[in-house]
């Protein structure tokens, strides 16, 4: 999800229809996954 977003650049809205999911669920997973991509980059930094 992370990528559609990042990557192919597609509004929750979208996202949400694509994966015929919620949008409450996109919002949720997308908030997950930014917050595991920072903890692995503070992590490394941390190195």
């Amino acid at each position: 999800m992370l990528m559609l977003y990042a990557v192919a650049e597609l509004e929750y809205a979208e996202i949400a229809a694509a994966l015929q999911i919620p949008l409450g669920s996109v919002q949720s997973a997308l908030h997950r996954a930014r917050t595991k991509v920072r903890a692995a980059l503070a992590e490394g930094d941390a190195r």
